[in-house]
């Protein structure tokens, strides 16, 4: 297990995730949201490659609708 921020609250992770694992043990299920790890945000087509790492900051960001 490590600790991560997930939108600054803290949280222990299993080790070794991917951005696309880590999506699927937090539970989100929305679809179209961004996500940044270390305020670095993450194009969709690296999330199988972007392993989190002990102490990262996650941010997970839903779009607002609005106008």
């Amino acid at each position: 297990m490590i600790r991560i921020s997930v939108n600054g609250e803290m949280k222990e992770v299993s080790a070794n995730l991917n951005v696309n694992e880590l999506i699927e043990e937090l539970g989100y299920t929305t679809k179209g949201f961004a996500i940044a790890v270390n305020t670095t945000f993450v194009a969709i087509n690296t999330y199988a490659n972007t392993i989190i790492k002990e102490n990262d900051k996650i941010d997970i960001l839903a779009p607002v609708q609005g106008g």
